[in-house]
């Protein structure tokens, strides 16, 4: 629960601190007297958008403080943490503290434990300490959209579990749908690129040419036509090395000469590594002149040969122009297009499958909706007879409450469910949708009632909650009741609620009293706790307007009431 309320500087409050107890705390003062801001300080805590134009004239920013007292053994505690916040513990319990900076110029700031927090993060971890309800959410309940998210949180994890699983079917309805539509819509695109890719593989395969190919062929036919000179080459060489008719002096002969000579010159070790060296020279020129012979004996010339290198060249030469691209990359283009082929060799095959694939998404779509309805309809059962069983006690007892869940027609994303709240409010009347059928009073009464039912369901007991005038159109008899209710409430958890009615007022342990107070150049206000007398003359004055000997006595009335009541 909340324990402190610190505000500094926000609209019309200079700064006022509130302490804040267990069980009901109500708020009231004048119109205009700044309770509005004190519900704008609690939304700021809980990550609401932060509006400059909200910060007090004249100020740099306004701060809004929190300290909220939870069970160490809350998880909210270990996201603290997680978050880099520090906690004081005391006899079991945690105090944190939230704050939230608002500059008239910039961006406001989360701090959580003294940490700076994202304002995602400040709203995921308030959010899970206070609930707020302002003046306009009994005209949201309305809307058939809240009505079904009121829904499924009272249903927990039951609705929550099935809902995921409906969203999971439904993406995957639509996908498989996507891509059905897709392919119809190419699939005349896809018969026009099936010709193109075929063409390009025949053109391809008809010349069927070998990686390098065009390379070698272009070697092979210069070493061809130039055979005479080859042939000159080779035996011109071979003769420099063992002799021929032309060649009377080869260089094998001047080998052998100076072999000769060397023996001549004596046995000696370097004589002999000479002539060695000799020995190896002729065996290796010899080998040379040989291979040199045998290359030139098959030099010939080969007519055929370089004439169907000439007409592979030309067709190898057609194919490249034809297709505006070299030979390898033709060969790589030809390889996808045949998988490109494969995919597209059996359109209908894949039309039939992709329908198949879509029929399946729809069943187990399908399947998954039913079960959600299963799950809200049992839900919304439960949510009916609590909310039912509240009326009496907000002076309601021949109001008829139900809640309907019936197939949508078309699916969405949040499931394939209308959920309708009806309400007859009074014998013999028909069901009707709630925004028909009930008042202003009323509507905050069913609010109400489906808060408290809300709260006692899935809120751990001591969770905090602030109702923003839930009395609206409410009195008599009736604004009793609600006081009752939210006293009630109040048992068992933390309940604020800002009220202009003294029948509300009076069920509170702690009424506390926005006071504005004129200046020469602006108002400043405070936030008062009143008790005794002073709380007596609060109620007259919200019953009557002034604080007559007459209201007080009503007012007197009203708080014996309420202490026989609680």
């Amino acid at each position: 629960m909340i324990e402190q309320l610190r505000i500094s500087q926000l609209g019309v409050i200079e700064s006022a601190e509130l302490e804040l107890g267990s069980g009901l705390t109500a708020l009231t003062g004048e119109t205009g007297a700044g309770k509005t801001m004190a519900v704008t300080s609690l939304e700021l805590l809980l990550g609401a958008k932060a509006d400059p134009a909200k910060v007090r004239r004249g100020a740099k920013s306004a701060v809004v403080e929190g300290i909220f007292s939870v069970p160490e053994e809350s998880a909210v505690v270990e996201r603290i943490v997680q978050a880099g916040g520090d906690i004081e513990s005391e006899d079991g319990m945690a105090t944190v503290f939230i704050s939230r900076h608002v500059p008239a110029n910039g961006r406001s700031r989360s701090f959580i434990g003294g940490r700076s927090v994202p304002t995602g993060v400040l709203a995921d971890i308030a959010g899970s300490l206070l609930t707020v309800h302002g003046q306009t959410d009994q005209l949201r309940l309305a809307a058939p959209a809240e009505q079904r998210a009121a829904l499924d949180e009272f249903g927990g994890e039951a609705v929550a579990r099935a809902a995921r699983t409906w969203r999971d079917a439904w993406g995957a309805y639509n996908e498989a749908s996507d891509q059905l539509q897709r392919f119809t819509e190419q699939a005349a695109d896809a018969a026009r690129a099936r010709l193109a890719y075929e063409a390009l593989v025949a053109k391809v395969e008809e010349v069927n040419p070998g990686i390098g190919e065009e390379a070698a062929l272009k070697q092979e036919a210069l070493a061809l036509e130039n055979v005479e000179e080859r042939f000159s080459g080779l035996s011109g060489a071979a003769a420099a090395l063992s002799g021929s008719d032309t060649v009377d002096y080869p260089a094998l002969a001047g080998i052998a000469e100076a072999q000769s000579s060397l023996q001549s010159a004596g046995e000696s070790e370097d004589v002999a590594d000479l002539a060695g060296r000799l020995d190896s020279a002729q065996a290796e020129l010899s080998d040379i002149a040989n291979e040199l012979a045998d290359l030139a004996a098959h030099s010939e010339a080969d007519p055929d040969r370089l004439s169907v290198i000439y007409m592979r060249r030309q067709q190898l030469q057609g194919l490249r122009k034809a297709l505006g691209m070299d030979l390898d990359q033709a060969l790589e283009e030809a390889d996808q297009a045949r998988a490109a082929l494969e995919d597209l060799g059996d359109l209908e095959g894949t039309r039939e499958r992709l329908a198949k694939e879509l029929s399946q998404a729809q069943s187990e779509m399908e399947a998954a909706g039913k079960r959600l309805r299963a799950a809200r309809t049992a839900a919304a059962k439960k949510l009916s007879s609590a909310v039912a069983s509240e009326l009496p006690q907000l002076a309601l007892p021949d109001a008829t409450f139900s809640i309907s869940v019936t197939e949508s027609d078309a699916p969405a994303i949040h499931g394939h469910d209308v959920v309708k709240f009806q309400l007859a409010s009074h014998r013999g009347a028909p069901l009707a949708p709630l925004a028909k059928s009930a008042s202003g009073g009323e509507l905050s009464r069913i609010m109400l009632a489906v808060e408290v039912s809300l709260a006692e369901q899935t809120h751990d007991k001591h969770h905090t909650f602030l109702f923003d005038e839930i009395d609206a159109g409410v009195g008599g008899r009736a604004a009793l009741a609600v006081g009752h209710r939210l006293a009630a409430l109040a048992a068992t958890n933390q309940v604020i609620v800002v009220t202009h009615l003294a029948q509300v007022a009076a069920y509170a342990q702690t009424q506390a009293v926005v006071v504005k107070e004129s200046k020469e150049k602006s108002a400043i206000t405070h936030v008062i706790e009143v008790e005794g007398d002073e709380r007596l003359s609060e109620l007259a004055r919200m019953l009557a307007g002034s604080d007559s000997e007459t209201a007080r006595a009503h007012a007197a009335e009203l708080l014996s009431t309420a202490d026989v009541a609680r």
